[in-house]
């Protein structure tokens, strides 16, 4: 197997879309044999039924996912090995946890308040599905194509336009909420805040190299939310607010500020320092 030389993914921007479509198309094989054949008849409640474009279909997300993630990235390694220096490590990891605490408080907090008016579901349930956003989407929208463009322009430009694609695309990802079943004006706002929570994700990916804090915080976010009676019920479908969701939508508001502050101008040459030497 050649290192780097692969054309299509020598373009930053083109590779970027094309390693999170090849995250998305894996994952989603490998959820649909592993969480709705074997988890979702295996444990009650695991899957569900959703209707999009009108059809009911049957849905699961969970382990299944998070395999198809793990077996991206270790493609993603296996093809740049050894140029890549890797995006789980040990290195940098309690920094990254650190740099997430201050949003991931304030976002725990609106979904405790949350399970006060909605009620509280399977906490069980709520911790496996959470392995489905926690990996494939910091695998699909950061992980290998962070990287990938960080490879081809390490450069402080570099990071604050692929710190900006990865945050935006993320967010607009969300507006598909819609299209399962939620009212478009929560979906819109559900991207709005997803940007904003993107935003710090990217943030600390950027800083420290390491996916590890981001699927975990990630992971935690979505674990909180799903313990919620209704979401837990509809799949992580939203059709209606409480106060703990405003609390959430601040959480994303702070954190466009604070994914900004993360990679302030002071700090774009040690991120600048950081990829090359991973890329070395």
């Amino acid at each position: 197997m050649k290192t780097g030389n692969h054309k299509i993914l020598n373009h930053p921007i083109l590779g970027y879309f094309l390693l999170m479509i090849f995250s998305l198309i894996v994952s989603a094989i490998t959820s649909s044999i592993i969480d709705i054949l074997f988890l979702g008849r295996l444990i009650p409640g695991y899957a569900f039924k959703a209707e999009v474009y009108g059809n009911e279909i049957l849905q699961a997300q969970g382990l299944g996912t998070a395999v198809g993630s793990i077996l991206t990235i270790g493609l993603f390694y296996l093809w740049f090995r050894p140029s890549f220096d890797g995006m789980l490590k040990k290195k940098h990891f309690l920094q990254g946890l650190v740099l997430l605490a201050p949003i991931l408080l304030i976002h725990w907090t609106g979904s405790v308040v949350s399970w006060t008016q909605f009620g509280i579901g399977s906490v069980f349930l709520a911790f496996l599905r959470a392995f489905a956003p926690g990996f494939g989407e910091e695998v699909a929208f950061r992980g290998p194509g962070v990287a990938n463009y960080l490879r081809k322009v390490p450069t402080e430009k570099g990071v604050m336009t692929i710190f900006w694609l990865s945050s935006i695309v993320f967010g607009l990802a969300h507006v598909s909420n819609a299209l399962a079943g939620a009212p478009l004006l929560i979906s819109v706002g559900q991207a709005a805040y997803a940007a904003g929570i993107g935003m710090v994700l990217g943030a600390v990916y950027l800083r420290t190299g390491n996916l590890w804090p981001c699927i975990l915080g990630h992971m935690s976010l979505d674990f909180m939310e799903f313990i919620r009676a209704d979401l837990g019920n509809s799949g992580g479908i939203m059709s209606n607010m409480g106060v703990g969701d405003w609390i959430t939508i601040i959480a994303g508001v702070i954190g466009v500020f604070w994914g900004l502050y993360l990679i302030r101008p002071s700090k774009r040459g040690d991120i600048v320092d950081l990829w090359k030497a991973k890329w070395s």
